[in-house]
Parts: C-alpha cells; sequence; structure tokens
C-alpha cells in the first residue's frame, strides 16, 4: 500500500509514464540519479527552476539547506541565507518543499523533512574561499562537522551535475554551476582523505 502511496505522489508530478505505468519519464531518470532523503524535493526544484542563475557560493548555501540536519538541541535555527540571490532562491525552493509536502499529504505518504538553513553562511563562505579558521569563527561547528556537512553538498552538487536531463529539464547552466561549487568547495581539509566523500 505505501509503495502504491508513493507511485502515486510519482504518477501526479509527471515522474512516470501514465500510458506505461512501468516506465519512468525523463524527469524520473533525473530523479532517479538523486540520492537522499529530500531527492523529490530536488528534482522538483530543478524542473521548477529554483536553482538557476546563482553564483556559486549562493548555490552552495542554497544545496545545502537540502542535506543539512541540525543536530538535536543545537540552537536557534538560522532564519536568514547569506546573500540575496540565495535568499530568494531559498524562498523559491521553500514553495517547491511546500507543493511537494501537498501532493504527499494528498496520497498519505510521509511528509518530506523540513529544509535547514544551519550550514548556509558557512559553506557560502567556504565557497568564496574563506579559510577554515574564518568559518568556524562564531559558528556552532566542528571542524569535522564541517567537513563532514560540506562533502554532502559536494556529493549533492555533483550528483546534480552528472544527473541525466538536468541540463534539458532545468535551467541553463546549472550544471557548470554545480561544477563550480564542486571545485570551490573540494580544497583543503575538505579535499584530505576524500574516501570519506562515498
Amino acid at each position: 500500500a505505501r509503495f502504491d502511496r508513493i507511485c502515486a505522489v510519482l504518477d501526479s508530478l509527471g515522474y512516470l509514464d501514465p500510458g506505461h505505468p512501468d516506465e519512468i519519464t525523463p524527469a524520473g531518470a533525473l530523479l532517479s540519479r538523486i540520492y537522499g532523503e529530500l531527492d523529490l524535493v530536488i528534482a522538483e526544484a530543478v524542473r521548477a527552476g529554483a536553482l538557476a542563475d546563482l553564483p556559486v557560493p549562493a548555490l552552495a548555501a542554497v544545496l545545502s539547506t537540502l542535506v543539512h540536519e541540525p543536530r538535536p538541541g543545537s540552537g536557534r535555527p538560522a532564519r536568514r541565507m547569506p546573500d540575496e540571490a540565495s535568499e530568494n532562491a531559498q524562498r523559491a525552493l521553500r514553495d517547491v518543499w511546500r507543493r511537494v509536502g501537498l501532493v504527499e499529504r494528498d496520497n498519505r505518504v510521509e511528509r518530506s523533512r523540513p529544509l535547514d538553513m544551519g550550514f548556509a553562511e558557512p559553506v557560502f563562505e567556504w565557497a568564496r574561499g574563506a579559510g577554515l579558521a574564518e568559518v568556524l569563527d562564531g559558528a556552532e561547528l566542528t571542524a569535522g562537522d564541517f567537513v563532514r556537512w560540506t562533502r554532502q553538498v559536494i556529493d549533492l552538487a555533483d550528483q546534480l551535475a552528472n544527473a541525466p536531463g538536468v541540463g534539458a529539464l532545468g535551467p541553463a547552466g546549472l550544471v557548470a554551476s554545480c561544477r563550480g561549487v564542486v571545485g570551490a568547495l573540494r580544497r583543503d581539509i575538505v579535499d584530505v582523505d576524500r574516501s570519506g566523500l562515498g
């Protein structure tokens, strides 16, 4: 029954071929290459253009909200994104998250977890070239947590850069921007022992 409800969500959003229910659409091919708890939100964000035309640091910050999960009792959640571009994109992303949530609710599927802005500022600064001490100054993060979450953002950006159909289904330039995120974040301590990325 749960599988059928999930299929109903995917069907209503255009990820399954209506004429051939056992086959996926191009959007379904995109979704099949995104791995994460918010995979459907991510795919819908690509299709809706919510990640369009962002400078690399802003895109890194927005992608972080799709992977970051705060520790229980980690203090007051962040309320704003680092700059205007990331704030506008995050607003569009929240709209996508709400739309997906309504479809999940209508089909009695557990709703996708909320977006979290708690890592947006550190990863934004890192993508701009700041050093580790500067990034961690004032942030409630250990160096280990910083590396772990940065690698999660890299992993998501890499998935999007290589997923089929991103260039056709999403905004022009998103693949290049995602590759830019990978290049900007993968340096210094984050690039040590890359085996931890998988």
